[in-house]
């Protein structure tokens, strides 16, 4: 009898063990049972719409599996990029604490809080994964164009033929009463030229990666009034252009930087725009000469603009700066540092990388770094023209002096009243390996806002790179104290508008 009573408990408990395993058994959202085995769904919104997501747990609450309904309507090669690789990360490091991938934040940020909504289903607090609510599409502000609104037109007394940075003539009728950008910070070029009224004749911008039309409007609508009643949101981040809400905002100019090849996109519609007389003029910065490209910029938006001396005065300030190291003569040099570079990593995922030809790589080749990234893409077409993963055990092996990062954590004009500003949490070190680098171990790892490579502040990073990698030759260079001056000379708010640089020490301290 004991024998048989021992059997039934048995198979009482491999029933309810296969019962608590059958996924047609799972629990449902909102129920408990005695353990977290099972299958919950959640959501939140995205950038198209909510993200619906099924987490499987088991017993003791471990992900076990994320799988992201097929529905979602995220941008393709864009918002599909955090769908593909952020469920593996998240199941690798049972943990939310991760960065979404830059480039499509607001996808990433919706995965994590609909991953975060399933394990609430579970009866589990969010948290103790690391789960920190941040924004979603639906907590972002939006704005309501306002046709009616939009700047009156001056009368055309004149016109011009400029050459721009792909050596394009393109006919413009003066003077330039309104203006479209490719990305909100394209208008930190044109601040320095027209003051407030960079703003007043705006009328269209496309969105970035970090929520620029957004970002900017927080900062600047105190101080200019509510200029985002007649701005037009024109594209999504590196995605194609609204050719209908282009027409609909009728700008006299269209000026798009080819960072993020935005140009390819521009010139698709280019026949439709120029059929109503509206032209596009190409800027690129950083360009193929990191050291000029602002400079030509400023001189060409001078030109467009009427603001010539004006051009002239900020182009001869940031020469000045490029000049000072030129005197140091870097280049040079047999002891250069070498430096890893590396945009949008985590612990779990590498980022893309770059070679000196290219984004932030001719920002480290003119602060005199020996990348480490040249010797496997300067003589490729992905290092000419773009960027691309290194090999993990590459990285080990070069064991560089300095490690940069950009795009995985830092901000971009987000340090303003009532704001909490994004800091790095410089996951990346967690990596196998990487705290026996000499840049680890010798606390020699720094993001910077990714943004800045793109920028009119490009001299900063150049010069703060410098002092990092050669302290002794810049002792006496205060980049910080340069970068004061040029806001306070030419843009209309403080420099500590953004956290433009981080030390890994002194974040996770």
């Amino acid at each position: 009898m004991r024998k048989i009573a021992s059997i039934f408990i048995v198979l009482l408990l491999i029933a309810a063990m296969f019962a608590g395993c059958s996924p047609g058994m799972a629990p449902k959202n909102g129920e408990k049972t005695a353990g977290y085995a099972g299958t919950y769904r959640g959501s939140a919104p995205g950038y198209h719409g909510d993200i619906g997501v099924e987490v499987t747990l088991d017993e003791e609450g471990r992900i076990l599996s994320i799988d992201i309904d097929r529905d979602h309507g995220e941008t393709p090669e864009i918002g599909t990029v955090p769908i593909e690789k952020m469920p593996a990360a998240i199941v690798s490091s049972q943990s939310l604490d991760i960065d979404a991938i830059s480039g499509a934040t607001v996808t990433g940020d919706a995965i994590l809080a609909a991953v975060a909504d399933a394990l609430a289903s579970a009866g589990l607090d969010p948290a103790t994964y690391g789960y920190e609510r941040g924004e979603t599409a639906k907590d972002k502000e939006s704005y309501v164009l306002d046709i009616d609104s939009l700047p009156a037109k001056e009368p055309v007394t004149g016109s011009l033929v400029v050459e721009d940075v792909k050596g394009r003539k393109v006919a413009l009728d003066l003077p330039i009463s309104t203006y479209a950008v490719s990305t909100m910070d394209v208008v930190d070029f044109i601040i320095p030229l027209l003051g407030e009224d960079a703003f007043h004749r705006l009328v269209g911008s496309g969105q970035d990666g970090g929520g620029g039309l957004q970002g900017y409007a927080r900062v600047y609508t105190p101080l200019v009034g509510d200029y985002m009643k007649h701005v037009g949101q024109i594209s999504d981040h590196n995605a194609p252009f609204d050719l209908e809400m282009i027409l609909a905002v009728d700008p006299d100019l269209l000026i798009v930087n080819s960072a993020m090849g935005a140009h390819r996109y521009a010139l698709e519609i280019e026949p439709q725009l120029t059929a109503v007389g509206i032209p596009i003029v190409l800027i690129d910065v950083p360009g193929e000469s990191f050291t000029t490209s602002v400079q030509d910029t400023l001189k060409l938006l001078g030109e467009i603009f009427q603001k010539e001396a004006r051009a002239s005065e900020v182009r001869s300030f940031i020469d000045d700066q490029y000049a000072l190291l030129a005197s140091k003569k870097l280049a040079r040099r047999s002891d250069k540092p070498t430096v890893y570079y590396e945009k949008s990593g985590y612990s779990e995922i590498f980022g893309s990388t770059s070679s000196s030809q290219t984004g932030w790589g001719t920002v480290i080749a003119a602060a005199g770094g020996e990348n480490i990234a040249d010797p496997i893409l300067l003589d490729t077409a992905a290092g000419k023209g773009g960027g691309n993963t290194l090999d993990p055990e590459y990285v080990l092996e070069a064991d560089p002096d300095f490690i940069i990062l950009s795009g995985s954590g830092a901000g971009w004009m987000d340090n303003f009243a009532g704001s909490t500003p994004s800091v790095p949490k410089f996951d990346i070190l967690k990596r196998t390996g990487w705290n026996r680098l000499k840049a680890v171990q010798g606390d020699q790892v720094y993001e910077l806002a990714h943004a800045t490579s793109r920028s009119i502040f490009g001299f900063y990073a150049a010069l703060k790179l410098a002092g990092i990698f050669y302290p002794d030759e810049f002792k006496g260079v205060d980049a910080d104290a340069i970068m004061d001056e040029f806001f306070d000379r030419f843009m209309l708010v403080d420099s500590d508008i953004t956290g433009w640089i981080y030390r890994s020490s002194e974040v996770l301290k």
